[in-house]
């Protein structure tokens, strides 16, 4: 109702796009996530979370434009970079992967789960001393880090 009473509103599509996901509806949520983008093309918020939604229906082939609109909106966005460098590395982009990844650390020091991904990404690189030194920073972060510890202790065999 609140999408009929507001068409314009960038941030009652993003919402409702919320429920909408939650419900299971991930295509219609979609569609108000393209609506929100296309009302605030600027707003990395919204691109990043339309990524997420285009990957929940398998529109892989998009969600990469999209993680790249949401940074270039927002430089330290860092969820968008991290989902970059994850979706970079699936595409066998290490170089590009790693440098989201890096940024993304840099913009979040704070999680854990950026320098352990980046460790994998250095690990299929076989870059073993530099791959140790992110898992073990990631396990500075959280020392109970069950993926990290496991990962240490592979390259370290």
């Amino acid at each position: 109702r609140a999408t009929r009473w507001d068409p314009y509103s960038a941030g009652i599509r993003h919402e409702f796009a919320i429920v909408l996901s939650r419900l299971g509806r991930s295509r219609e949520a979609v569609e108000q996530l393209e609506a929100a983008v296309q009302l605030q093309p600027n707003d990395a918020e919204f691109r990043y979370k339309l990524a997420l939604a285009l990957n929940e229906v398998g529109a892989a082939d998009r969600v990469l434009t999209e993680l790249e609109a949401a940074v270039r909106c927002d430089p330290r966005h860092a969820r968008a970079l991290y989902n970059l460098g994850l979706a970079r590395s699936a595409r066998s982009d290490e170089t590009g992967a790693l440098d989201a990844l890096t940024r993304a650390e840099s913009a979040e020091p704070a999680d854990p789960r950026i320098p352990f991904a980046r460790a994998t990404v250095l690990a299929r690189l076989g870059r073993t001393t530099e791959a140790r030194v992110a898992a073990e920073r990631a396990l500075e972060i959280e020392p109970r880090f069950q993926a990290a510890a496991d990962l240490l202790r592979a390259l370290s065999r």
